[in-house]
């Protein structure tokens, strides 16, 4: 039998709850029904039936009077001046898992805005992309918004005839599939007007299709303004709660449940002012909690955790001192940790955090896979300035948060606060590339880190001599050899740039061998996991729970079984829970790329993994995007497949998945015109600015292409090469007034000058593309700058050498 409202209120964990506005929910705000839309529609367009349901008549309107402008201003003026009235105006006061509507109109937009709440709106396909309001709630408009269509220029359509359903299936299908994952262990309100609506029915059928398939983990209730207790027990009988009752009712049951919750106390902790950062940041006072050290994990190739560090159980890197000294100088800003995997970036920089957190700084750690949110950490730098504290920001994969880190440094530096300084770690090949900001080398420094020095190993010696945690862990191999014999061969093992972990410096074997024989010993079925987990590792894909199921097909229910089977092998961690996004790690990025080079060794099959990775993603999750992002990136994603066409046929599948992520795009230009295909090229550069405008690489990609045309097409005559050399000096020089510091298009100003020069011995272009790279150097105090200029100035003398890859862009 149907649930009172009281009960309805009482069970609700907003946390954990999703709402659906179907058809009728707006009502109470006079927003019109579907009758009441094709009423005006079938008046406007003078057509004498209103039987056809609203996709048939606005087909038919559209079609008769060839104009879609003129269907879609008729149905807005029915949306005019509406507000959110009544209990839709408080849907803001709580913190819901995500919502969902198939209603045009703009109330719940409006709803949050009048109480100041970030609120993340999909109205298509092109909204999906990386927030920097992790926080925010989200709204997924299955049928698009009022306010925006294709009428009006805008990527973005009114779903209302067929034809729309037909242009729109891939964005809602990625929609439900954002419903699915939403509704796994949630609870799901649908609210609509009446039982008998065949919207309503619609959406509650294909809710409880998506929950039988996710085990039937999500409870699903309807909330119905009509009694209708007849039907309702046809819905029950699916499984599926019925309430009745109306919006307005629904919020003042719970405002009355919520009057009576306490109110958190205020405390003194910085982050504490900032709840946007509060849930995704690390606080090392939290996190340095010796009960919280984990010897094993450690041993065996996680990065030392601050508690580690805490326990004594790392051994001071010879650059924690002088980093930490560094930052603490007055006028600093920035400090960056490069180098290759493997070579204990992640642990120094925590040590760095430790040694500063002694001298009373207040140090945080922005974990990878959250969005990095530029605003906020300014808020904490201007909260820190008025307390005249420090702080202490660390930033591990810097490079995928360059853009947003560039907005934070430049923002710091104009507003003279260096009280809050910046840690970055980033792969070197990673970080080198990328535009910076001129303010994290005018105000910062680089270390590069390799491997161990020798008193490093000395350090690490008396580590496992005085460690009574450790000791027990090392292999037997060294039993019995004397300090000096140890220390010797402790060298030699750690000549290589890498030593991963201690499992693989006091072991007798190649770190291989060590891999081989573990992944030996894992249970049958799951060796599968641990295969696809390290191969998507190394690949750039971020791993996490729902891809796992989705891409191998493994029951929810089996996961936990899979993780205790693979426990110091793979870990899981927290990411976005409300989400229900939970990121997998092998224990080392090092350890993760030996079991991908011989478990995928294949090409097809790594072909076959990124075919699969690729349709399984669901672009309104942040992480999935992100693998989108260091797919292109990662030398051992995309680039690493030698067949450019094999590699332009994913990123075509990418960018019709997600078409406002840019990176893929780039991608693809940028392979066209290594590949001649300029026609290709140069459409795919007309659509990005229809889509976009032009940004940096774009700009960068026009040059090249106009310098390839010249250079590579067939029947021209030298005059005519050129002119279109000409063509592309005009193209530069725009190029570099709007972005004076990009090195990617200084880089290909000055090959065009060299190019120019070849052609017709005259240095004029060349010049001012290196002056304006010197000029970009003193801004910046890049050291890729410099070095760019040592190359064209090495080749316009004529000697032959390899430019380095500095094609990646941010």
């Amino acid at each position: 039998m149907p649930i009172p409202l009281t009960q309805l209120a009482g069970d609700i964990d907003p946390s954990n709850t999703v709402l659906f506005f179907g058809s009728g929910s707006s009502i109470p705000s006079k927003a019109p029904s579907v009758d009441q839309i094709i009423k005006c529609i079938a008046s406007d367009f003078g057509l004498g039936s209103t039987d056809y349901s609203l996709a048939e008549i606005s087909g038919i309107a559209e079609a008769k009077s060839q104009s879609r402008r003129k269907l879609i201003t008729s149905i807005r003026k029915l949306f005019e001046g509406l507000r959110p009235a009544g209990g839709v105006s408080n849907i803001s006061l709580y913190d819901w898992k995500s919502l969902f509507t198939t209603n045009y109109d703009h109330l719940i937009e409006d709803a949050y805005e009048d109480r100041e709440k970030d609120l993340r709106v999909y109205s298509s396909d092109f909204d999906f992309g990386l927030t920097e309001k992790p926080r925010a709630t989200k709204l997924f408009k299955l049928h698009g918004t009022i306010e925006k269509d294709v009428s009006d220029g805008v990527n973005s359509r009114i779903i209302l005839t067929e034809a729309d359903y037909d242009l729109t299936e891939e964005y809602r299908k990625a929609l439900y599939d954002q419903l699915r994952a939403s509704l796994a262990g949630s609870h799901l309100i649908i609210i609509g007007h009446s039982l008998a609506d065949p919207h309503i029915k619609e959406v509650v059928s294909r809710a409880a299709r998506i929950n039988s398939e996710t085990m039937g983990t999500g409870r699903i209730t309807l909330l119905l303004y009509s009694h209708d207790p007849d039907r309702a027990l046809l819905f029950e009988a699916r499984g599926i709660e019925v309430c009745f009752g109306g919006i307005d009712e629904f919020f003042a049951e719970l405002a009355r449940k919520n009057s009576n919750e306490p109110v958190p106390a205020v405390t003194d902790r910085i982050l504490d002012n900032h709840p946007e950062l509060n849930a995704i940041t690390v606080d090392v006072d939290q996190a340095a909690d010796p009960r919280g050290a984990d010897v094993s994990a450690m041993f065996n190739g996680r990065p030392a955790s601050y508690a580690d560090i805490a326990s004594g159980l790392t051994f001071q890197r010879s650059k924690t001192a002088t980093i930490d000294d560094y930052l603490a100088e007055e006028g600093r800003l920035c400090a960056v940790i490069t180098g290759a995997s493997g070579v204990g970036k992640t642990t120094l920089a925590r040590q760095i955090a430790m040694r500063a957190r002694s001298r009373g700084v207040k140090c945080f750690e922005h974990p990878p896979d959250q969005p990095f949110v530029a605003d906020e950490w300014f808020k904490v730098a201007e909260t820190l300035r008025k307390k005249g504290e420090e702080g202490l920001l660390t930033i591990d994969e810097a490079y995928t948060h360059l853009f947003e880190i560039n907005d934070l440094v430049d923002r710091l530096v104009s507003g003279d606060n260096g009280h809050l300084r910046l840690l970055m770690i980033s792969p070197r090949n990673q970080w080198s590339p990328r535009v910076k900001s001129p303010g994290i080398y005018t105000y910062g420094k680089e270390w590069l880190i390799c491997q161990l020095e020798n008193d490093e190993i000395d350090r690490l010696l008396h580590l496992v001599d005085t460690n009574d945690r450790i000791r027990p862990l090392i292999e037997d191999s060294f039993e019995g050899f004397s300090k000096n014999e140890r220390r010797r061969r402790l060298i030699e093992r750690c000549e290589k740039d890498f030593f991963v972990c201690l499992k693989n410096i006091f072991a007798s074997e190649v770190i291989d061998d060590i891999i081989l024989r573990e992944f030996a010993t894992i249970p049958a079925p799951y060796e599968d996991i641990y295969r696809h987990v390290a191969a998507m590792e190394t690949a750039g894909i971020r791993v996490h729970r729902q891809l796992i199921i989705r891409l191998l097909g493994i029951p929810a229910l089996d996961v936990m079984n899979a993780l205790t089977n693979l426990r110091d092998i793979v870990h899981e961690y927290e990411v976005d829970p409300r989400e229900g996004i939970y990121g997998w790690k092998c224990r080392h990025q090092v350890i993760a790329s030996i079991v991908a080079r011989y478990k995928y060794y294949d090409l097809e099959r790594r072909i076959g993994l990124f075919d699969k990775v690729i349709d399984c993603i669901s672009p309104a999750f942040d992480i999935e995007i992100r693998t989108i992002r260091e797919l292109c990136n990662v030398e051992n994603g995309l680039p690493s497949l030698p067949d450019i066409n094999v590699q332009n046929r994913l990123l075509r599948k990418m960018i019709s998945i997600a078409p406002g992520e840019r990176v893929p795009r780039h991608r693809l230009i940028r392979n066209l015109i290594a590949e001649g295909e300029f026609e290709k090229a140069e459409t795919e550069i007309r659509i990005f600015k229809k889509d976009f405008g032009y940004d940096g690489p774009v700009h960068r990609y026009r040059i090249d292409l106009t310098v390839a045309r010249a250079v590579r097409s067939d029947g021209l005559l030298e005059e005519d090469r050129i002119v279109i050399l000409e063509q592309a000096q005009e193209i530069a020089v725009s190029s570099v007034e709007r972005f004076p510091n990009n090195k990617n298009i200084l880089r290909s100003y000055a090959n065009l000058g060299v190019e120019y020069y070849r052609r017709t011995g005259e240095y004029n272009i060349f010049d001012d593309a290196t002056n304006k790279l010197k000029e970009a150097e003193e801004r910046t105090g890049e050291p890729e700058i410099s070095k760019l200029i040592r190359l064209f100035e090495r080749r316009i003398q004529g000697q032959t050498l390899e430019m380095e890859d500095l094609d990646r862009d941010a």
